[in-house]
Formats: C-alpha cells, sequence, structure tokens
C-alpha cells in the first residue's frame, strides 16, 4: 500500500540543475529515508523543499522513473517503485564512458567471473539453454545492425551467468548491463563479428561436451580478443 511521506532535506537551491537533484532523491532511497511504496510529496511543495525549479525536478523525477526507481500514477502521485541498491547502482554505471581504459577494466572483471563459474555452467546447462544460445547465435549473424548485435551477444553472455544459479553474481551482471552493451556495439564496430559468432560456436560446442575445461579456456579466449578489438590489451 502506498504510503504519503514528509521528507525534510537541505534545500539544494538550484534552478536549472536536475542531476542534483537526481543524486538527492536517489541518496533518499538508498539510506531508507524514501522506501519502496512511498509517496513523494506534490511537485509544487517538493520544488518549494528543495528550493529548485519545477523543470529540474520533473526532468529528474522522468530520469528515476525511466531506471524504475519511481512510478508517476495519475491521481495518486510519484511513488517510489524500487528501494534496493542495483537499481541504484544501474543506474551509475549507466554513464561509465564507453573508454579503452574502461573496457579493459570491465572485460579483466569479466575474465574473472565468467570463467569462474565455468564449472556451474557445465554441470547445470540443459537442452533448452543450448538451444536458446544457438539461437542467440543465428540472430547475431542474421543482422548487420552492430546494436542488435551487441543485445544478442549479451543475451549470450547473461544466460550463461544465469545458468549459474548464483545469484550475486547475476546482479552484478545485470547492474553492469548498459556498459557491457555499449562495449560489445563497439567490438562489433571493430569487425569483431564474425569472430564473435565462430568463438560462441565453440562456446556451445564445449557445454554440448560438457567440458568445463575447454568452455573456460575458450571464455578466456573470447574475452581477452575483445580487450585487443579496440587496442585496450596493456600486456
Amino acid at each position: 500500500m502506498a504510503n504519503n511521506v514528509s521528507i525534510h532535506v537541505e534545500p539544494i537551491k538550484s534552478q536549472g540543475r536536475p542531476d542534483k537533484m537526481i543524486a538527492r532523491l536517489m541518496s533518499l532511497i538508498e539510506r531508507g529515508v524514501l522506501k519502496e511504496g512511498d509517496i513523494l510529496p506534490p511537485e509544487r511543495d517538493l520544488a518549494k523543499q528543495f528550493k529548485v525549479g519545477r523543470n529540474a525536478l520533473r526532468e529528474a523525477i522522468k530520469v528515476l522513473e525511466i531506471y524504475g526507481l519511481v512510478e508517476r500514477k495519475t491521481k495518486v502521485g510519484t511513488i517510489i517503485r524500487r528501494s534496493n541498491m542495483d537499481n541504484v547502482i544501474k543506474f551509475a554505471f549507466a554513464g561509465l564512458p564507453a573508454t579503452p581504459k574502461v573496457f579493459d577494466e570491465i572485460q579483466s572483471f569479466r575474465l574473472v567471473l565468467e570463467t569462474g563459474i565455468a564449472v556451474s555452467v557445465v554441470e547445470r546447462i540443459d537442452p533448452p539453454t543450448i538451444a536458446k544460445l544457438t539461437g542467440l547465435i543465428e540472430r547475431m549473424g542474421a543482422t548487420d545492425d552492430m546494436r542488435e548485435q551487441a543485445l544478442c551477444d549479451y543475451d549470450f553472455h547473461a544466460t550463461l551467468v544465469a545458468v549459474s544459479g548464483n545469484s550475486i553474481i547475476i546482479r552484478v551482471f545485470e547492474v553492469l548491463s548498459e556498459p557491457i552493451k555499449r562495449l560489445m556495439e563497439l567490438g562489433k564496430g571493430r569487425n569483431g563479428a564474425t569472430f564473435a559468432q565462430d568463438i560462441h560456436r565453440r562456446l556451445v560446442t564445449a557445454l554440448k561436451h560438457r567440458d568445463a575445461s575447454v568452455y573456460a579456456a575458450t571464455m578466456r579466449e573470447h574475452l581477452e580478443a575483445g580487450r585487443r578489438f579496440l587496442g585496450a590489451d596493456r600486456d
């Protein structure tokens, strides 16, 4: 049940800075001052309390709505919908710059994560999931759109992560979803699409044979090659 709340905060005193308003509201959600189901005060009152312009306030709330932190309902108001940190962190990571340094750091992290779950993935994989992975490879090869290729690539890896059954790893991968998708798209732009299809097929073959060592080695080759496609390999 939604609850009307009264919040007491220091004013921002900025008429045209929605980013500060976003940060302040996210902080209130993170600290539990605003909880799931709470209804924000009316727009006029909230703008007055924060000492911000109503346009900046509307823009801030719109951004939070896009990321699932709030929901606006007619005749009800703006409701806090997601008070967990996943959405807050995901929002922050979505703004990471697509630079070689960031790509290198994400790929290094993925190397540890995705090779580390190799045994679990091989043990838990089933025929329907293998069929899904094969379908994603086919979709990747059927389009010249780099964004669509990147989305198929992400879904492929997200499916493997989900198979591991490790809820923490699944959540972390989801939090990093937007920068991973952007960087995958950049990789496709460096003539990596054909290589990606081939090595994804090799991953599926290793899964069919239930060979964890080959699967882990192929995944490592795949992710390290991704770094080189953007000239981010520092070795």
